[in-house]
């Protein structure tokens, strides 16, 4: 029995003129029964099935590479940069960003090839120094074991830009696009508005993220997707299996084929380029809702619990793809007939 038979017994269904696979999901009961192996479809890629779902949230929710601070904590966090008077909210959006930087690992401090420090002395600035999220009159200071932790640079800048943001709370409630617009370059802004650099730092990754977990925690629902560089790179095969209509397009899914050694071709995403857009993010997240929308009725066609969202989706593309030097994302996008 070949792989694609195991695991899968593909229908075709016309799309645009197109036929393409729809995906059942077909048991195979030795591996659906083993709670460390994922269930995959016919070219070896996790299927978004409940088993998958809580396998990967169970694996993210308890490795402490991910959960560098207290959940308690960061709640508390998020929640003053909307209470208080306004040096505590200013504390506490600066610890807000700090935090999803420095777990997401997004590099906002630097500014292009600025020197942060010359930056700093130009704008007549010093560095932050974070404190714990209360409100008492003597502030906590935070440090790592051997130094006080500050907010500086980029994590400054961008923080005092989303300070100055009206009806902040509001908007990410609703999940406006242009918010991820106006904090990827929040640097850019508050840099040139100061007349002391010519900057065009982008932080697009950043700013999803952002919007994305002062969601979450604010429990203001699941209204924005993150762009990550390892969802975006294999996101084109998410969206010729589960996409239907104009979304399915390959002028959506902006792939091109690159040249490798010898005369051999691959095909890469260049779904990164959303991100040089003024309306990038809102293409992006109308691209990530079309994969969403199938994935969401592939569940309901195959007996799985409910509907999923945005986190549940990410964290599965995100964590399967992650590493492995890129060979898993090459092999995904290899399978599609393109």
């Amino acid at each position: 029995m070949s792989r694609q038979e195991m695991f899968f017994n593909p229908v075709m269904e016309e799309v645009n003129g197109v036929n393409k696979m729809v995906m059942p999901y077909v048991k195979d009961a030795e591996r659906t029964a083993d709670p460390y192996k994922f269930d995959l479809d016919q070219n070896g890629v996790p299927l978004f099935t409940d088993k998958n779902i809580a396998f990967v949230n169970g694996m993210v929710e308890n490795d402490s590479n991910y959960n560098q601070t207290d959940k308690d904590e960061l709640c508390k966090i998020f929640e003053g940069m909307f209470v208080g008077n306004a040096d505590h909210r200013m504390a506490c959006i600066g610890r807000a960003v700090y935090e999803i930087d420095n777990e997401n690992s997004t590099r906002l401090t630097a500014v292009g090839l600025y020197k942060i420090d010359d930056l700093m002395k130009k704008l007549n600035l010093k560095p932050v120094e974070m404190t714990e999220p209360d409100d008492d009159e003597e502030k906590k200071t935070i440090d790592d074991g051997e130094k006080k932790k500050t907010i500086t640079g980029g994590v400054l800048f961008t923080s005092q830009i989303i300070a100055g943001i009206e009806n902040l709370k509001e908007r990410l409630s609703v999940g406006d696009d242009r918010l991820v617009f106006e904090i990827s370059h929040a640097s850019t802004t508050y840099l040139n508005e100061a007349h002391v650099a010519d900057a065009n730092k982008i932080n697009f990754s950043f700013a999803t993220k952002f919007c994305h977990w002062t969601c979450q925690y604010l429990e203001l629902g699941d209204k924005y997707c993150i762009y990550d560089n390892v969802v975006a790179s294999v996101l084109p095969y998410f969206v010729d299996n589960y996409a239907s209509g104009e979304l399915a397009s390959w002028d959506c899914c902006r792939m091109k084929k690159i040249k490798r050694g010898k005369g051999g071709q691959e095909l890469v995403s260049t779904i990164e380029n959303y991100k040089k857009d003024d309306d990038g993010y809102t293409k992006y997240r109308n691209l990530y809702d079309a994969v969403l929308e199938g994935i969401n009725k592939w569940r309901s066609e195959n007996n799985q619990n409910g509907e999923i969202g945005y986190r549940e989706v990410d964290r599965l593309i995100w964590y399967y793809f992650k590493g492995a030097s890129g060979k898993r994302v090459k092999q995904a996008l290899a399978s599609i007939d393109y």
